[in-house]
């Protein structure tokens, strides 16, 4: 009763992708084909929730901010014409370059503004993105000029919308090729969600990590321990704006286009959804609710437009409910989490 109860969220998302699946008339090897390509594609989005989530956060909205870095960074190397191995390199470096500025700068704001972190990080990232669209929309070609002027349009001014990154795509599907589906896949992001997995472990199980779990605990108490919560929350952002920049390439490098003004639009809220479809809380994440959330959620999200085009006639049902879901489980997992404070501390409150 007790599993039910605490798993009750990944177990009614399991059935209805049952229900999904069987009514969407799609086969198990299609269905597996693209339910890899949105693991590829989100799952490090996913993983940059949990150690904000750890440090006493919440879900850290402002995620789109690492793939606004890592978009800016691709523009940077398609600006310069690289290529082969010296473009990878180059993208993964600047955008960890600017995770880091742009990381410090959000743990900052949200440091000041205790107790609505999630809030605050809705509106950081809102504003990134306006600040990203403004600078490459109408600073590129009037404060910025490009080497490369075939990224602008045709006025001279701006960043084109779509951007062909097919020498940064050919470097992933170079590397440990395989077929799924009668298409062709690399082994290469499996490896690097792996290696950043590892890594979440390994600080999940080190210093930062106790630390981290103690501030997320009791921030009053970790601070009269002598903890510095301030640099700890600080340091657990700019790793989650690191995760996020580095799962934003593998998604532009795996889509073999850049979409320049809105590719990173959407993906804190998917990532949100995915985790907490997955069984996790506000307050508690666990790799297990990462990756379980990820499979779960895009697996409807795939399988969900077609069975309501086969049970309505009208592949919009599909859509209005997938949308309903990202959105929904996100507003149930706040109320569930204000509800379990406001029963703690009832229960303090008698003892």
């Amino acid at each position: 009763m007790k599993f039910l109860k605490n798993n009750l969220v990944p177990i009614a998302v399991f059935l209805l992708c049952l229900l999904s699946f069987h009514y969407a008339g799609v086969s198990l090897s299609y269905l597996s084909s693209e339910v890899y390509t949105r693991f590829i594609r989100n799952t490090l989005f996913v993983l940059a929730l949990i150690l904000p989530v750890t440090c006493g956060m919440g879900i850290n909205f402002a995620i789109v901010v690492g793939a606004i870095c890592a978009q800016t960074a691709i523009v940077l190397a398609m600006d310069l014409n690289l290529s082969g191995l010296p473009i990878l390199l180059f993208v993964v470096g600047v955008s960890i370059a600017l995770s880091v500025l742009f990381g410090t700068l959000v743990a900052m704001l949200l440091n000041r503004a205790r107790g609505t972190e999630m809030i605050v990080s809705i509106m950081i990232g809102q504003l990134s993105s306006v600040l990203y669209q403004f600078v490459f929309m109408v600073g590129y070609g009037t404060i910025f000029h490009p080497a490369n002027e075939a990224i602008l349009l045709d006025t001279g001014v701006g960043v084109r919308n779509m951007l062909d990154v097919a020498p940064l795509k050919q470097v992933f599907t170079s590397v440990l090729p395989f077929t799924l589906d009668g298409k062709v896949y690399s082994l290469l992001p499996l490896l690097i969600i792996g290696t950043f997995t590892l890594i979440l472990i390994y600080l999940q199980k080190s210093k930062l990590g106790v630390l981290a779990k103690a501030v997320g605990s009791d921030l009053h108490n970790a601070n009269l321990l002598g903890i510095n919560s301030n640099r700890i929350r600080t340091i657990c952002i700019v790793i989650s704006t690191i995760f996020a920049a580095m799962s934003q390439i593998i998604t532009v490098s795996d889509f073999g286009t850049a979409m320049v003004y809105t590719g990173h639009l959407g993906i804190e809220t998917y990532a949100a959804a995915a985790i907490l479809v997955g069984g996790a809380t506000i307050r508690e994440a666990k790799l297990r609710n990462c990756f379980l959330g990820v499979v779960l959620f895009h697996t409807l999200f795939i399988t969900s437009p077609m069975a309501g085009q086969n049970l309505f006639n009208n592949p919009s049902v599909g859509e209005y409910f997938r949308s309903f879901l990202a959105y929904g489980v996100i507003v149930i997992a706040i109320i569930m989490n204000l509800k379990k404070e406001k029963d703690l501390k009832l229960q303090n409150f008698k003892a």
